[in-house]
């Protein structure tokens, strides 16, 4: 562990990033479709699957399809014409918008080229989308007028679509990874001019223009000279070898490896993701005078543990004592709080604050919690959970795991095992957002954000920096604090900072706002925060493509009017659906008539409210299906182009997280989604068709993961509580649940919660889970039994959910049961043992809780037996059995010292220090 950082040690590699890996597909439109095809069909589901398997997806973006399924399905029914300027006019706009946002291009050539402007179209620039010019052509106006004046260039308003992509993302941009794969055509005998081959090749030949074969000879020159990776292949094999071998390796240096993950697998790449999501608020940065003083000010208030932090000593001796000299003048204020508004800027600021801190002050531990990038991040007892882990790992590195049995049941073990593991040396914990923290198990919303749960005072050498708004419950519980320091966050009031963050998210270079219209801009009263600044700037990318200027202006002139974030919101809805949506089918109208009064209907509004209503997000795929149920197919179905379009309006509002669920990123989007659907079917109707869609969707578009975070969700909201029963006593639901314990922690949060819901509505759950078992251990005497692995799992579940329902004696007579079933000696391997383990262990912490000390040494003497057993079996894991037998003497320690006098606690203290000498040497 010497010479690496406590920062590269919490998070791994530098270039570890998480992001949807969604490369640009860049292709002259009907050439190479055999290798397109085989690629879609057989080499893309196979990189897919592999970053499902690290919590990501392969998604390349291919808007071309769009515009060949346009093309062999061309009806020109009028009812499927879209809006004006004609939708595939805005292809290159749309497709540049995207590549901007891309980091990688996948670019496969043979010799075809594409269309080019037509003679005499080069000239000036006439109207947008006149009959006269080609698509191209006005293709070409559309992205000029809209961003990218450098396509009328001389040099580039003869170029096809295609190479126009090639140029903005390989030669204008230089920070894009970029993949090219050519077509050798030539035939291998050239002197056989008879053969196929040849004959094909010939056919290719003369079906192009000397312009056109020159134009690809041109490019591909090009693109070799800029020294740009470049592979050639013949067939379909060589091609998926190549794509395989160059696509692979990205997944590999940007995707953790799931054998080696610092907490469990979706706690790991929960953690991932808030590390991105924080890269991301970066990068929207705009410095300041106002902000430099809040930094300065969150860095003065770290001092004393800069200042007495012991890390490097620690790292470079790991086995020394690490303590904490901390003078106690200097540490009276344990928490910075700070506040604002909602829109203010507090995100953003928090994570440029700890990529400086972090970079500037690599040996001292910073831990950041962002509350609201996931389902489990709002969560009070998961939020400690993962907290406590790295904690544990920065003092303690990788060990192995051995979940707590009764974590779920009291909240006071999860806080004492954060305060413990925060005591262990100096930190700091950045958590942003606590005002969004949610409901938990046993504790309602308010209740949370009373935040009794914190401890009080913390632990001398922990400092934690807090952000929250100043209407939320969470303000009042912490400034009632007397170790709380308040920090409020400025109003930004500098013309020029407020053009700055304007222009950031405008991100054009080639568009120009006249210095009159920024002035009048920035004269609102409501300029003065970020996010106002930034939805106007982001607005101004899209807004512009259907309105002259004159048009334009007033439309920006109704924005800078709205008196409020959620108002500009609801204008900016108003706008998308106007500019990008159809008119809704009859039934989607009738159902959501309250929304529909407000002129808030058709696809782009169902879009968001099914995304907002939805509990982790939806797919890409998920959604258009979702879209098809309503009622958009056929002449109505969502375009691809149409798709992308949308895409990139709402971006980076609506973003998709690596897993490629789509989430609304911004809480005053979200709170102006919860204004518009409060009180209204629509939001209930949202629900309820959520809930029927992940309950008939196959595995493939929807895994067990993904409904059991959204199917219960939904139906607990619309009070559909026997359809809630009937869902969690399914015995596949069961299955899944206990064979994902410690893939899915939050998992078993929820269920404990939803049962409690059910409890306190008449259903039954010892019953419900008796019934389940009994027809479990049946099944072991049938002719083709169940695994038995897979019944210790489903009882340990069982019981474990009981144990969180305070139902002793029953999860009692199952643990029993399950010990008695499975000493009938039927072989046993290891992982059947560590399940057996489990069982003992479970009765042994059991009886300590019930106060009968001698079951409870019983079945700790039989699961040391169990470990010894285990550790003889497994002596490729000598380290790791080695640990289990430790823990389960710590296990007796503590009963002991609950139920047993002096001597006994001694002796057994005695054993656990001989373990851990054994476990010191080479071969334990």
């Amino acid at each position: 562990m010497q010479g690496i950082n406590i920062q590269e040690k919490m998070m791994g590699a530098s270039d570890s990033l998480v992001f949807p890996l969604q490369p640009y597909m860049c292709y002259f439109p009907g050439d190479l479709q055999e290798e397109l095809s085989y690629l879609k069909a057989k080499v893309f589901p196979h990189l897919d699957a592999l970053c499902q398997t690290r919590g990501a997806c392969f998604r390349p973006v291919d808007l071309q399809r769009s515009k060949l399924e346009r093309d062999y399905d061309n009806d020109d029914n009028d009812e499927h014409q879209i809006n004006k300027p004609d939708l595939f006019d805005q292809q290159l706009k749309i497709s540049l918008d995207l590549i901007d946002r891309s980091s990688f291009l996948m670019c496969l050539l043979g010799h075809s080229y594409g269309h080019q402007c037509l003679p005499g179209e080069n000239g000036s620039q006439s109207e947008i989308g006149p009959c006269s010019l080609s698509e191209v052509a006005r293709n070409l106006q559309v992205a000029a007028k809209a961003g990218y004046p450098w396509v009328m260039e001389d040099r580039y308003r003869t170029c096809s679509l295609t190479e126009l992509e090639i140029t903005k993302a390989a030669f204008i941009d230089n920070h894009r990874s970029c993949f090219f794969y050519f077509k050798d055509c030539t035939p291998q005998d050239v002197e056989d001019d008879s053969s196929d081959e040849m004959r094909i090749f010939l056919n290719m030949l003369s079906n192009q223009s000397q312009s056109e074969r020159q134009r690809v000879r041109d490019l591909k020159r090009r693109i070799i000279n800029h020294c740009l990776p470049v592979r050639f292949f013949r067939n379909l094999n060589e091609l998926e070898e190549m794509i395989r071998v160059d696509w692979e390796g990205v997944i590999s240096k940007f995707h953790k490896d799931p054998k080696h993950l610092i907490l469990g697998w979706q706690d790991s790449f929960d953690r991932h993701h808030q590390q991105s999501h924080a890269r991301g608020l970066c990068d929207w940065f705009v410095p300041s005078v106002p902000t430099t003083e809040i930094l300065n000010a969150m860095n003065k208030f770290l001092h004393s543990i800069i200042h007495n932090t012991k890390s490097e000593t620690h790292l470079k001796n790991p086995g020394a004592h690490f303590t904490c000299d901390f003078d106690q003048k200097d540490s009276v204020k344990s928490i910075l709080l700070v506040c604002g508004e909602r829109g203010c800027g507090k995100s953003t600021l928090a994570a440029r604050w700890l990529r400086a801190f972090c970079r500037q002050n690599p040996d001292v531990l910073v831990i950041s919690h962002f509350c609201g990038t996931s389902t489990s991040s709002t969560d009070v007892r998961s939020m400690l959970r993962q907290c406590t882990a790295q904690l544990r790992r920065a003092h303690y590195g990788d060990f192995p795991d051995w979940e707590d049995i009764l974590e779920f049941e009291y909240l006071h073990r999860a806080v004492q095992a954060f305060t413990a593991a925060a005591n262990l040396g100096p930190c700091v914990l950045l958590i942003d957002g606590i005002d969004l923290l949610t409901e938990t198990l046993g504790l309602s919303k308010q209740e949370v954000k009373a935040l009794q749960w914190l401890p009080d005072p913390l632990p001398h050498c922990c400092k934690m920096i807090i952000t929250t708004t100043f209407t939320d419950l969470t303000y009042k519980s912490l400034t009632s604090r007397a170790d709380v320091q308040i920090l409020s966050c400025p109003h930004i009031s500098d013309p020029s900072v407020q053009q700055s963050i304007l222009l950031r998210h405008l991100a054009l270079p080639y568009k120009e706002l006249p210095t009159s219209v920024l002035q009048r801009i920035v004269r609102k009263k409501h300029c003065h925060l970020p996010a106002f600044l930034a939805l106007i700037g982001t607005e101004l990318r899209t807004c512009a493509v259907q309105r002259e200027k004159e048009q334009e202006m007033e439309q920006l002139q109704e924005y800078v009017e709205a008196d409020s974030m959620p108002e500009l919101w609801v204008k900016v809805m108003h706008r998308w659906v106007k500019d990008f949506s159809r008119t809704a089918p009859t039934e989607v109208t009738e159902t959501r008539t309250s929304t529909a009064s407000l002129n808030l209907s058709g696809w782009v509004w169902d879009t968001l409210g099914l995304i907002h209503v939805s509990r982790a997000g939806l797919t890409e795929a998920q959604v258009l299906a979702l879209l098809e149920d309503l009622g958009y197919c056929g002449n109505l179905r969502v375009e691809g182009l149409e798709w992308a379009r949308l895409r990139s309006a709402f971006w980076p509002w609506v973003q998709e997280k690596d897993n490629g669920l789509l989430t609304i990123m911004h809480q005053s989007l979200s709170q102006a989604m919860n204004l518009l659907l409060h009180g209204m079917e629509g939001q209930n109707s949202y629900h309820l068709i959520l809930a029927k869609f992940f309950q008939k969707s196959s595995l493939e578009l929807c895994s067990w993961a993904r409904k059991m975070e959204e199917i219960p969700w939904h139906l607990k909201q619309t009070g559909s509580f026997k359809e809630l029963h009937d869902f969690l006593s399914d015995p596949a639901t069961m299955e899944f649940l206990s064979s994902n314990l410690k893939r899915y922690p939050q998992m078993t949060i929820d269920v404990v919660h939803y049962w409690t819901l059910l409890r306190e509505r008449g259903f039954d759950s010892v019953t419900s889970f008796q019934n389940l078992m009994a027809q479990t251990w049946e099944r072991l005497n049938d002719a083709r039994p169940p695994d038995p692995s897979s019944v210790w799992r489903l009882t340990l579940f069982c019981c474990k959910v009981l144990l969180c329902l305070g139902e002793i004696q029953q999860a009692e007579e199952l643990l029993l049961k399950a010990d008695q079933i499975f000493q009938k000696g039927m072989e046993q391997d290891s992982d059947s043992m560590r399940l057996l383990l489990k069982v003992q262990h479970m009765l042994a912490e059991l009886y300590v809780q019930m106060h009968l000390p001698k079951d409870s040494e019983m079945y700790c003497h039989k699961g040391l037996e169990t470990a010894r057993c285990l550790t003889v079996a497994q002596l490729d894991c000598a380290e790791d059995s080695c640990f289990v037998i430790c823990v389960w003497h710590c296990w007796r320690m503590d009963g002991c010292m609950q139920c047993q006098g002096f001597s006994e606690r001694s002796a057994l203290l005695d054993t656990f220090l001989s373990i851990l000498v054994l476990k010191a040497q080479p071969c334990c």
